[in-house]
């Protein structure tokens, strides 16, 4: 068995995807074995470095105990973009998912804004303050989350299935296009050059890209959604 989650590899940067496990109360053990299937399916998959959990991190309230849902988490960690993306579309993963799936399993994914933040690293020369990574990660992922969501609207599949496709297209046109491309673009202000006008248009036009881009999505037709 590999460790847990793995240091970076000398090659790169790695990636980690976090999986948030929404599980029916009479369905833990089902779960657990199904992990534990999934976890002995990717240990000789190229790229993979380790996943950490599943860990219990609490249930949905409102509901009796008996038909709670308890929630889980999990992350993946591969050496790169390619080998997790492999992974998910994986015939083997397939096959051990479906059937669970069919019984009501669900799962949410979202990729790790520190994973993005190794990916900014490789662009810009200076270290990077925090905010400043998540702001230039938002700029690009909002929009492209919004475009995938009216994307994938029509398609006749169902939410788990929809949401999983919109999870690694964001992040593979993020990773591999957007926040390459953002970093370059606003690495002077990311790195804390130029004068202090320069600084603050930079960041102006950040938020007046945001703003801009929220009011096109609420003129939309409520249907497109």
């Amino acid at each position: 068995m590999r460790p847990p989650i793995a240091a970076d590899p000398p090659g790169g940067p790695g990636f980690d995807y976090r999986l948030l496990h929404r599980v029916p109360a009479t369905s833990v053990a089902q779960f657990l074995a199904l992990e534990r299937r999934l976890q002995a399916a990717v240990q000789d998959v190229p790229g993979y470095l380790g996943e950490s959990g599943p860990r219990y991190v609490g249930r949905i309230q409102g509901q009796p105990a008996q038909r709670s849902v308890h929630l889980y988490e999990s992350i993946l960690r591969f050496d790169g973009l390619q080998s997790f993306l492999e992974w998910m579309d994986s015939p083997i993963r397939r096959a051990i998912l479906e059937p669970s799936e069919q019984q009501g399993y669900a799962y949410e994914g979202s990729a790790d804004w520190e994973g993005y933040a190794r990916w900014l690293a490789q662009s810009v020369r200076g270290r990077v303050p925090l905010w400043k990574t998540n702001l230039l990660v938002l700029l690009v992922l909002y929009p492209t989350v919004m475009a995938l969501t009216m994307a994938l609207h029509a398609l006749p599949w169902d939410f788990p299935a929809k949401l999983l496709l919109g999870n690694v297209c964001s992040v593979a046109i993020t990773g591999w296009l957007l926040v390459p491309w953002v970093s370059r673009l606003y690495g002077p202000w990311a790195e804390g050059l130029g004068s202090r006008g320069q600084r603050a248009l930079a960041l102006a036009s950040m938020l007046g890209l945001l703003a801009a881009m929220l009011q096109l999505f609420r003129s939309l037709p409520p249907t497109l959604w």
